[in-house]
C-alpha cells in the first residue's frame, strides 16, 4: 500500500484528493468475483439481456452497488482517469526482464523438464508432497527462477517477488468486469464445442508431456459405439510407443447445465444432466417400433472391445509407467464405468460425477449394451476396500452387495471417494486450473510422472462433504455383512419396517430369481479376485451363460433349479485370447461408418482433415447426386456432389429456404462483409437475404435494430436512478421489476 501511495504522489498532475485516491483503490481492489451479493444481483440483471452488457453499463452496475452497499460514491470519469495513470509503464529497467521470465515457456524447455524429477524428489524427501496450491506454486516458481537465472539470463529474484506483489495489487484488466468471463473460462477447462462430425480430439505435447484426449459429443451423451471404442484405442496407443508422451490426460465435454446460476442463499439442488459417458451401445437405436433384443454375437464383440480398451489403459499405467488421468464431470453409465473408475491412473471427479449400480433412473442411451453383470470389478474393489478399511468410520461389511441391490442408490463425490472409486475431488469451477496444473508438471518423465501429477492434484483438492453411505452403516453391516445368501439378506431386512428396507425388498423381488442369485454369488467370488482380468472374464462368462438361460424354454428354465447355480461358474475358456487383445485396426477396415448413435446419423468418430463438406449439413449428408454433378446457385457455397436445383434441397438448406420465402426483397446493402464474419466463397453478404440466413448476422442486425428503440422506450417511461444501467427488454417502471433487481430492492429497503 505504501508503494502505491508513493506512485500516486509522483503523479503530481492528478487532480484527486487523498480521500478520492483511497476510494478508487477500494473500488478497484474490491473482491467482486467472491462477493456473493454482487454476483447474485449481476446474474439477475444479465439473464434478461439479449446481449452482454457494455463497459459503461457494467461500470454503472458496480458503481451503484458500491454506493448503496459500501456507502462510497465513485465518480466514474475520475476513476477511469486514475486507471490510465496506473497503466503507465514503469521506468524500472528490471521490469522487461521480469516480464520475459513470466512469459518464458518452461513446458517446452527439455532441459528444465528433465530436471523436474529431482525437484519433485527433493520436495517429497522434505515431506512436502501434499503442499497446498500457493505453496506448490511458490516452490515451482523458485525452481523456475533458479533455472532461468542460470541458463537464460541473470535477474534479481527477490526484486522480482517484490515487483510481482506490486503488480498484483495494481493488476486489473482493462475492463473492470473482465473477471466475469475469465472466471467462466476457468471453469470450462479445455472443452471443445459440440460437433456432430467429431467424437474425440487428441493433442500431442509440444515437447515432453501429456497426450490430451478430449471427447466432445454431449448431444450423444458421449456414448461409446464400436467405432468410437476403436478410435479411442487408436488415440491412446500413441502413448505406448511415443517417448515424448509421459501420460494421458482424458477430459470430456459433459454438456452445459440448464440450471441458472444458483443464488448463494438458496438451497443446493443437484440436477443430473451432464454426462461423462452415457454408456457402451450396440446395434441400431431402439424405438417403440423396433425390437429391443440385441444380437448376441454383436454383444460379445462389443464386450471384447470394451474390455480390451480398459485393459489397454491399465497396461499403459502399470507397464509403461504412464498414468491415465481422467476428469469425470458428469454421470457415468454403469456399462462404461470401467473407463471412468477402472484400474490404474488418477481418477479425478467433480460434484457432477455420479454412478449407480442399479441404474434404472440413470440410463444414458436407448441401445446400451446388454451386460447384466456390469460393474463386478468395481464392486470387488469396494469389497476389498471394506476389508482393509481401518478408519474411524470404516466401510460396512457387505457394502458391495448393498450397492448392487439398493435401487437407484446414486453415488456422488463423497461416496465415490469413501468407497475408493475416485482419487481426487475438485470443484467443476476449477477444471481450467486442473488443466494448467497437470499439463505444467506432466513433462516430468517416468517413473516420476505419477508423483508429479499427484502433487499438482493435491494442491487443488477440496472436501467433498460427508458420505451418505455412513448414514445406514450399521443397518448395512447387519443385513448384508455376513449373510450367507440373498434369502438370508431378505430375512434380515424384514426386521426393519421402514422405507429403506421396503425399497430394497421390492427391488429384489422384481428381479428374475436366477439373475438375482447369480449376482449375489458373483460379488462373493470377485471379492477374492485381485485383477481386472479375472473379474472381467467372470463378468463376460456370466453374461453369455445368463443370455443362453434367458433364451431357453420355460421347461428348461424350470429344470434349471437354483440348486444348480454353481453350474454358471464352471470353467470357461472360449474367446479368452481375444477378450483383452481385440484387433481394432483390422476391425475398423470393415466398419468405417458409425451407425449406432441415438440419432441414427452416420458420424465420423474422430477429427479428420479430409471430411466431405456435405457431411456438415444434416440434409446433404445423404443427398449426393448419382453422378456427382450439381447445379448449385451461383451465390451458394460450392458443395461437391449436391444438386441444389431440386426443391427438396432448397427447402432443406437454411440459406436457400430463406431466399425462397422472401423472394420479393431485392435491395442490396452497400456495406462489405463484416470484419468479424468468416468469408464463405460464393456467398454475397451484401445481400440482406444472406444476412437473414446467417444466424450470426441476423442476430447481430436484430440486436442493433432493437436496442436503440428499447433504450428510448425505457428512457421515456422508466423512473430509474441516473446511475442504474439501461437493460433492453426490462420495464423498471413495473414494481415487480424493481423487486426483482437486487440493487433497486436494496435501495428501497434502505
Amino acid at each position: 500500500m505504501a508503494a502505491m501511495s508513493e506512485k500516486y504522489q509522483e503523479q503530481s498532475a492528478l487532480p484527486f484528493s487523498s480521500a478520492e485516491l483511497g476510494d478508487f483503490h477500494r473500488f478497484h481492489a474490491h473482491p467482486w468475483d467472491t462477493d456473493d451479493q454482487f454476483q447474485a444481483g449481476l446474474r439477475t440483471i444479465t439473464q434478461t439481456q439479449a446481449m452482454d452488457p457494455s463497459l459503461s453499463e457494467l461500470l454503472k452496475m458496480k458503481q451503484y452497488y458500491f454506493s448503496t452497499r459500501m456507502n462510497v460514491r465513485i465518480n466514474l470519469d475520475n476513476y477511469l482517469s486514475w486507471r490510465k495513470h496506473l497503466e503507465q509503464p514503469s521506468d524500472d529497467p528490471n521490469v522487461p526482464i521480469f516480464k520475459r521470465f513470466d512469459e518464458y515457456n518452461f513446458d517446452t524447455d527439455r532441459k528444465f523438464q528433465q530436471g523436474l524429477p529431482s525437484i519433485i524428489g527433493q520436495l517429497i524427501k522434505d515431506g512436502k508432497s501434499t503442499l497446498d496450491k500457493a505453496a506448490l506454486q511458490k516452490e515451482m516458481t523458485k525452481a523456475k527462477a533458479f533455472y532461468y537465472a542460470r541458463f537464460i539470463e541473470l535477474f534479481d529474484f527477490p526484486a522480482y517477488l517484490t515487483w510481482k506483489e506490486m503488480e498484483k495489487s495494481q493488476a486489473g484488466p482493462a475492463c473492470p468486469y473482465a473477471h466475469l468471463w475469465q472466471n467462466k473460462g476457468k471453469g470450462s477447462g479445455n472443452e471443445l464445442a459440440e460437433d456432430t462430425q467429431k467424437f474425440l480430439t487428441t493433442t500431442q505435447p509440444l515437447s515432453t508431456g501429456a497426450l490430451q484426449v478430449h471427447i466432445h459429443s454431449p448431444a450423444t451423451k458421449n456414448t461409446f459405439t464400436g467405432v468410437r471404442l476403436a478410435k479411442m484405442s487408436q488415440a491412446i496407443s500413441e502413448a505406448e510407443t511415443e517417448g515424448s508422451i509421459t501420460s494421458i490426460y482424458w477430459t470430456a465435454n459433459s454438456g452445459k447445465s440448464t440450471q441458472n446460476e444458483r443464488d448463494p442463499e438458496s438451497e443446493i439442488v443437484t440436477k443430473d444432466e451432464k454426462w461423462f459417458s452415457g454408456g457402451v451401445v450396440v446395434g441400431a437405436p431402439i424405438s417403440e417400433k423396433t425390437e429391443s433384443k440385441q444380437d448376441p454375437a454383436l454383444v460379445n464383440e462389443r464386450l471384447r472391445q470394451y474390455y480390451s480398451l480398459v485393459e489397454q489403459m491399465s497396461t499403459i499405467t502399470t507397464g509403461h509407467e504412464k498414468p491415465v488421468v481422467r476428469i469425470v464431470d458428469g454421470i457415468v453409465s454403469l456399462s462404461a464405468a470401467y473407463l471412468a473408475f477402472g484400474a490404474g491412473g488418477q481418477r479425478v471427479i467433480t460434484e457432477n460425477a455420479a454412478l449407480s449400480f442399479t441404474p434404472t433412473s440413470m440410463l444414458g442411451s436407448t441401445n446400451i449394451i446388454n451386460n447384466p453383470f456390469a460393474g463386478l470389478y468395481l464392486l470387488a474393489q469396494i469389497q476389498a476396500n471394506a476389508k482393509l478399511d481401518t478408519s474411524a468410520r470404516p466401510l460396512p461389511k457387505g457394502v458391495a452387495h448393498y450397492l448392487a441391490f439398493c435401487p437407484d442408490y446414486i453415488l456422488r463425490g463423497p461416496d465415490l471417494r469413501k468407497l475408493g472409486l475416485a482419487d481426487f475431488f475438485i470443484s467443476s469451477s476449477k477444471k481450467k486450473d486442473i488443466d494448467e496444473a497437470i499439463l505444467s508438471v506432466a513433462g516430468c518423465p517416468p517413473p516420476h510422472t505419477t508423483q508429479a501429477i499427484r502433487m499438482a492434484l493435491n494442491a487443488e483438492v477440496v472436501y467433498p462433504g460427508p458420505a451418505k453411505i455412513d448414514v445406514w452403516r450399521s443397518e448395512i453391516q447387519e443385513c448384508f455383512g455376513d449373510a450367507s445368501s440373498l434369502k438370508d439378506v431378505i430375512s434380515r431386512l424384514e426386521k426393519y419396517n421402514n422405507n429403506w428396507s421396503k425399497s430394497i425388498r421390492t427391488y429384489v423381488s422384481s428381479l428374475e430369481p436366477v439373475y438375482a442369485e447369480l449376482l449375489f454369488k458373483a460379488i462373493e467370488k470377485t471379492s477374492d479376485m485381485a485383477s481386472f482380468k479375472e473379474c472381467a472374464q467372470l463378468e463376460y462368462m456370466l453374461a453369455q451363460r445368463y443370455r443362453d438361460f434367458e433364451a431357453s424354454t420355460q421347461d428348461e428354465k424350470t429344470t434349471k433349479a437354483l440348486a444348480d447355480i454353481e453350474d454358471f461358474f464352471a470353467p470357461f475358456k472360449a474367446e479368452e485370447a481375444e477378450l483383452f487383445d481385440f484387433d481394432f485396426a483390422a476391425w475398423l477396415k470393415d466398419h468405417q461408418e458409425d451407425k449406432e448413435l441415438d440419432d441414427g446419423a452416420p458420424t465420423s468418430a474422430t477429427v479428420t482433415a479430409s471430411q466431405d463438406d456435405t457431411q456438415a449439413c444434416p440434409y446433404l449428408a445423404g443427398k449426393a447426386t448419382a453422378n456427382g454433378d450439381s447445379a448449385i446457385p451461383s451465390d451458394h457455397p460450392q458443395i461437391p456432389g449436391v444438386n441444389f436445383s431440386g426443391p427438396e434441397a432448397a427447402n432443406a438448406c437454411p440459406y436457400l429456404a430463406s431466399k425462397s420465402s422472401d423472394a420479393n426483397v431485392q435491395e442490396r446493402l452497400a456495406a462489405p462483409t463484416p470484419a468479424d464474419h468468416p468469408a464463405i466463397p460464393g456467398v454475397d453478404f451484401s445481400d440482406p437475404d444472406a444476412i437473414k440466413a446467417c444466424p450470426f448476422l441476423s442476430a447481430k442486425s436484430r440486436r442493433e435494430a432493437e436496442i436503440p428503440v428499447a433504450v428510448k422506450e425505457l428512457e421515456e417511461r422508466s423512473n430509474l436512478p441516473a446511475d442504474h444501467p439501461i437493460i433492453p427488454g426490462v420495464d423498471f417502471s413495473s414494481p415487480d421489476a424493481v423487486k426483482a433487481c437486487p440493487f433497486l430492492a436494496s435501495q428501497q429497503q434502505v
